[in-house]
């Protein structure tokens, strides 16, 4: 992060549609003017800026208690209400994202769109959706996908807060673990800050207890929340991470940036020049990794399906110096489902 006259803070910034790179102030970056302000004709509220408010008061203080707990490397024990804050005061950057609102307009774009076609094929004077009628004489598919576009947003405005207690209550028992990059990476965000893996299932869904919420918390540091019953409550795991696992995890920022991935230009160009490894789909690299992995981790009782996995196609490399293009899907196939009998063998 940059700083131009002892007063503001500046960063580079990607575009991923046009491949540049710019720099631009911390305060015009994934910001919108008045993005949750409330309609004046709400009756639920008096004040329309309440939202804002909550998050000027209460949510962003809180996120800075979070984060100078997160990025203490002397604290490994949490109370309680520490962990009801890592919850609530990285959950809202979930919930809080215009991605969750865009894509649920984007739903009913498509659903409108493919009805009226329907309709219009066959000759049907208006539709039916979400239990409203939109006769054809009053309304046209842009004026409907308005009219829910607008609804939608309101309903995001009102019940978003909702949405991160929700969130926070169903992962109440969730774990932490907080990473560190070494050996010169570094972690960068996007304009989607908490991103979100499940190996098990491949809708994304909030509440699912197979997912795995990511955040970058600063070029250093890298929260993973997660469940795991065979960890302790109240704890902070601390890891450190390689160049190419911090790749491996800047990869899944990247990919689910919607536009625009943040950080140091140098950082980020050091990403694809890493990321270029990472995406080689050729073998080498692979059993490279696997014999790594046989020799070097000992085994135990949650490694050894995956190092006797790993010993078998090993041996058939060795002995011809190549495995067959069956042998290595074979392969792939059989990791995906060890890996994923791990993670449900820990919910």
């Amino acid at each position: 992060m940059l700083k131009d006259g002892g007063a503001e803070y500046f960063v580079d910034v990607f575009n991923k549609e046009t491949q540049s790179f710019f720099p631009t102030n911390i305060k015009k970056i994934c910001a919108g003017k008045d993005f949750y302000t409330l309609d004046d004709s709400n009756a639920a509220v008096s004040d329309s800026l309440a939202i804002e408010k909550l998050y000027a008061k209460g949510f962003e203080p809180m996120y800075d208690r979070v984060y100078r707990l997160l990025t203490n490397e002397n604290i490994t024990a949490i109370n309680d209400l520490q962990r009801a804050e890592i919850l609530l005061a990285t959950f809202q950057l979930y919930m809080r994202n215009p991605r969750i609102l865009n894509l649920s307009i984007q739903t009913h774009k498509s659903r409108i769109e493919q009805l009226v076609k329907k309709a219009q094929l066959s000759g049907t004077k208006g539709i039916t959706y979400l239990d409203e009628d939109f006769a054809f004489s009053e309304w046209n598919k842009d004026s409907i996908i308005a009219h829910f576009s607008e609804k939608t947003t309101n309903h995001f405005k009102e019940q978003h807060i909702g949405g991160i207690r929700d969130m926070g209550t169903f992962h109440e028992w969730a774990k932490f673990e907080v990473t560190k990059a070494i050996n010169e990476s570094f972690y960068f965000t996007s304009d989607n800050p908490m991103v979100v893996e499940d190996l098990i299932n491949p809708d994304e869904h909030p509440l699912v207890k197979s997912n795995e919420f990511i955040l970058t918390l600063d070029p250093l540091y890298s929260l993973r929340i997660f469940h795991d019953s065979k960890i302790g409550l109240n704890t902070i795991a601390r890891t450190i991470s390689p160049m190419g696992n911090t790749g491996s995890r800047n990869h899944t920022i990247y990919i689910q940036a919607q536009r625009f991935v943040i950080g140091s230009k140098k950082n980020i160009e050091s990403f694809f020049k890493i990321n270029g490894f990472l995406e080689d789909t050729s073998l080498k690299p692979k059993i490279d990794a696997m014999r790594q992995i046989v020799e070097k981790f000992p085994i135990n009782i949650e490694n050894a399906h995956m190092h006797t996995l790993f010993k078998e196609y090993l041996d058939k490399y060795d002995e011809k110096g190549s495995l067959t293009f069956e042998e290595e899907q074979a392969l792939l196939q059989q990791v995906k489902a060890l890996t994923i009998n791990w993670k449900r063998g820990r919910l």
